[in-house]
């Protein structure tokens, strides 16, 4: 098999896609190898990765390496507040909080509700 080429990784390098070699049908699977290359409390760990695809000849030659972060799973929110308001007789809550300050990986927020004395959130 020929050189894999168009690597792209995700932020939890969990997932990969790459361009299957066009000249190349007899492909049986491909290797990934990777390798961790430094990590940060803050800022997760850097993560080269590449692909080499195989058929029943042999091996093709490795793709070029491409490098990824991936992030930290994000620590807790603070300082939780609500503020409530009546309005047209319907009670309004505002809920408010601090973003964690080391995590810049944030893509939005899952919130959740209960009613006091119900075990189950909503």
């Amino acid at each position: 098999p020929s050189q894999v080429s168009n690597i792209q990784i995700t932020q939890t390098v969990s997932n990969g896609t790459w361009n299957q070699p066009t000249s190349d049908r007899s492909i049986q699977h491909y290797e990934v190898q990777y390798r961790k290359q430094g990590v940060s409390r803050d800022k997760g760990s850097v993560y080269n990765v590449r692909v080499r695809a195989v058929s029943d000849v042999g091996s093709g030659q490795w793709g070029s390496a491409t490098s990824q972060r991936t992030y930290r799973v994000p620590s807790q929110v603070s300082n939780i507040q609500i503020n409530q308001t009546v309005s047209n007789n319907m009670i309004n809550l505002q809920v408010t909080w601090n973003q964690p300050t080391s995590d810049r990986s944030i893509q939005h927020y899952d919130v959740q509700y209960r009613k006091q004395g119900v075990s189950r959130w909503t």
